[in-house]
């Protein structure tokens, strides 16, 4: 059967660097990690803006603010389309220490953008990342 789904994406900034995290996929492969930026499912009833914030406090137990909507994507996985929205975000830095990862969280780090190829696997948010100005 057919679906369509909506997906936000967090992309948080401070100053030239990015916030990564490690998110837990699969524990009987070598590196059962992948690097990623905040990603949600938008919810039934739901706004966009809303997922993205409520997406930022489940994944890091700190408030998110929305800067500005990055980019949107559309991409085939199997049968189902996954429509999605990427906001540029921001924490407080005084919020920065209170940073908690939901348990399918290995780590976070800051990373410049010129490193993202270092860091992130998935081709598609490569891919979509080009030509974006962060």
């Amino acid at each position: 059967m057919e679906k369509i789904y909506l997906n936000v994406k967090g992309i948080i900034k401070k100053g030239d660097k990015f916030l990564l995290i490690k998110r837990w996929v699969e524990d009987r492969i070598p590196d059962p990690f992948v690097w990623e930026f905040i990603d949600s499912e938008v919810n039934y009833g739901e706004a966009p803006d809303d997922a993205v914030r409520r997406a930022v406090l489940e994944q890091l137990s700190v408030e998110g603010q929305i800067d500005r909507i990055l980019y949107t994507w559309s991409d085939m996985i199997g049968d189902d389309q996954c429509v999605g929205i990427a906001y540029q975000c921001s924490i407080d830095e005084a919020e920065e220490d209170n940073i908690v990862l939901s348990e399918e969280y290995g780590g976070w780090e800051w990373v410049k953008k010129e490193d993202f190829g270092l860091y992130i696997d998935n081709q598609y948010v490569l891919r979509d990342l080009e030509g974006v100005e962060l």
